[in-house]
Formats: C-alpha cells, sequence, structure tokens
C-alpha cells in the first residue's frame, strides 16, 4: 500500500471503526500499537473473500478499495464474504466518511470507552451475588470492546453446539446433573442461556449464558463436593485445621479443562474477534485449602496452604492463535499458586493428571 492510500483512510475514517454501530477509536491512549486494521474490499489476491474481480493488484492496495475496521469486525466481513458483498462494503465506507465529516463539523466526535473493564467489573460483581454463600468456579470470555449485537445467539449452529456441551465427568457421574439439557436452552434479556438450578439448594447447578455482546461464561457449583469432601475428612480426623473447607485439585483442574475448551470452542468456531479477555473466579473461597496427593502428608493426605480471600481471580487477554492447552496450563498453574503450591504440566506423558508439589518437595 502506499502511505499516500494509507493516509487518505485514516484521515477521512476519522480513526474509528467503519462498521454501522461500532465507531470505536482505533488508536489508544498510552499504547504503541493500534486495533485498526485496513481491509480490502475486493481481496488482494483472486482466491480470498470476494477476490473475484478485474482490479489489477495495484489497485486492488488503493485507498478506493479499503476500509478501516477493528479487528473484529475485519474478521466478520471476510468470513462471511457472500453477506457482505463488494457493494454493501463501498456503501459502509461512504456512509462512515460522511459520518465522520458530519461529526468533525459539529465537533461531535467522541472518544468510545474500548477496555472492557466496566462491563467485566458489573458482571463480576453479578456472579458474587448469583452464588451467595456457595463455591462456584466461573469462566468468562469477554470481547476487548463491549458493544451490541457482535452475534445472533439463536444461530442454529451456535445453539446446536450449545446443546452438545458437556459437564466435567466427576460432576456428571457424582450429581443429578449428568449432562446437559437441550430443552434447558432459552433465548433471555443477555442472549441465550442453558440452566440447570433445580438442586442449587444442595449445591450442585450449572449456567451457561452467551451474550449478544460476544460475552460469554460457564458457572458450575461446586459447594455439594467441597461440603462432602469436607465431612469425610473431619470425621476421619484428617483434616489439619477444621475450620478449612475443602477442594480436591482433581475437581478444580477438571472443571478448568472442561469450561475453558467449551468456552474455546464457542470462541473459534461463532466469536468474531481475535482478542478476548479470559477470566475464571472461585467464590466464597475464604478458609478453603486444596486436597492433594503428594509428599507431605497429614493422616494419610497431603494439603497446600488455605488461603483467606473471599474470591479468587485470574484473568488473561488471549488470542485466537493460542493453544487451548496452553491457556487452562496457566489457569490451573496460577490457582495452584493461589494454594501454596506449584505445578509444571497439568498432565503427565500418559494423559493422566499431574499433581501439584510443595517448593520444597
Amino acid at each position: 500500500m502506499k502511505m499516500k492510500d494509507v493516509k487518505l483512510l485514516w484521515g477521512r475514517s476519522g480513526n474509528r471503526c467503519a462498521f454501522p454501530g461500532c465507531k470505536i477509536e482505533l488508536t489508544t491512549d498510552g499504547s504503541e500499537t493500534t486495533l485498526g486494521e485496513m481491509a480490502h474490499i475486493v481481496a488482494d489476491s483472486p482466491d480470498g473473500p470476494r477476490g473475484e474481480s478485474d482490479l489489477t493488484p495495484e489497485a486492488r492496495d488503493n485507498y478506493s478499495n479499503l476500509i478501516l475496521l477493528c479487528p473484529t469486525h475485519h474478521t466478520l466481513i471476510d468470513k462471511n464474504p457472500e453477506e457482505w458483498t463488494v457493494e454493501k462494503l463501498k456503501l459502509m465506507k461512504l456512509e462512515h466518511e460522511h459520518w465522520v465529516t458530519h461529526k468533525l463539523e459539529q465537533d461531535k466526535i467522541y472518544i468510545n470507552p474500548i477496555d472492557n473493564s466496566d462491563f467485566l467489573k458489573s458482571r463480576e460483581e453479578e456472579w458474587k451475588k448469583f452464588a451467595g454463600n456457595k463455591v462456584w468456579i466461573i469462566v468468562s470470555l469477554t470481547p476487548l470492546s463491549i458493544s451490541d449485537d457482535r452475534i445472533n445467539p439463536l444461530n442454529p449452529e451456535l445453539l446446536t453446539l450449545i446443546n452438545s456441551l458437556r459437564l466435567p465427568d466427576f460432576y456428571a457421574q457424582h450429581s443429578p446433573l449428568f449432562s446437559l439439557n437441550s430443552y434447558n436452552t432459552r433465548p433471555n434479556e443477555y442472549g441465550v442461556v442453558n440452566e440447570d438450578l433445580r438442586y442449587i439448594e444442595d449445591g450442585v447447578g450449572f449456567k451457561i449464558q452467551i451474550d449478544r455482546n460476544g460475552h460469554c461464561k460457564f458457572m458450575l457449583c461446586l459447594e455439594n463436593f467441597v461440603q462432602k469432601n469436607t465431612q469425610s475428612l473431619w470425621k476421619n480426623n484428617s483434616l489439619p485445621d477444621h475450620h478449612n473447607r475443602v477442594l480436591r485439585y482433581d475437581d478444580l483442574a477438571e472443571i478448568f479443562i472442561n469450561q475453558i475448551r467449551n468456552l474455546i470452542d464457542i470462541w473459534s468456531y461463532f466469536l468474531p474477534f481475535n482478542d478476548s479477555l479470559l477470566t475464571a473466579m472461585i467464590t466464597n473461597t475464604s478458609s478453603t485449602n486444596l486436597l492433594y496427593t503428594g509428599r507431605q502428608l497429614w493422616n494419610g493426605h497431603a494439603f497446600g496452604s488455605p488461603v483467606y480471600s473471599p474470591n479468587l481471580n485470574y484473568k488473561k487477554v488471549i488470542n485466537k492463535n493460542e493453544k487451548a492447552l496452553d491457556l487452562i496450563e496457566s489457569f490451573v498453574q496460577r490457582f495452584v499458586n493461589y494454594y501454596g503450591l506449584t505445578i509444571d504440566s497439568i498432565f503427565n506423558e500418559d494423559k493422566t493428571l499431574a499433581l501439584p508439589r510443595r517448593l520444597s518437595c
């Protein structure tokens, strides 16, 4: 691309995504990188999206064949070239540049917040309120910029994927909720949800929610298992501190493996943004400890160190190109660290779960 074409595109686009309803700022304060992507209306090669054209290779890189978009909407138009045709994109660009001119004349171009911190903070407060006094493990994916109607949550293929999701094996085997029921999948005020809270008073339940803005979460109640673990160890006089409640490491690891893989599948096939914020939270963790099998035993059982924070939380910005296993390992490692333990890899060579250890082991 010639510098003249690049300058024309950025200048006439007003540093904003041209996609209708988006308009986010594409260069942010405090960052040396940009979100803006110079998308081709007719692809730069014949085999690309909307690539069949008589345009020469040089003409394909001209200002007239470029449109400035955020990563999310660049991906969206190129994945759906039948919907986002050459004519439709040219009209989108024209209308956007008219919008920029009009706003500049009125001195009314405002900076739309790109970060999702306010949105996620409100969601985390909702999770804590929803959890009550029970232990829940919650994993969510959140786009880096929040705007409505990023996706159609009632897409039939997306609904099919939601209905095919599985609960962790141990959860299905030892609780009355052995699988997701497609009958429970329904639209709600945010998007689409599948939840089963029939046994929540007994500490068993789950909720899967996908919002129209692309935010999605997988929530699983572990209270029943925490109570059973704690009671069993207490009866056998195997708790180093009777004030502690006990999470099993195997349960924790299996839930993270299940939740993160499920959300990555949804993201890979249906969410149109390349970068996202992966968040994990365990609620009501005050005075909990982590039971694992290791060298240092207390009456035949090995424990980490108790935590006293009311909730444990970890966030990480991730890219679609990252491997799910690497993401799972980074989250399991972080929560294992919270309980005074360490782990190098979550799987042994034979694919069984590896065990955490103390630094002295």
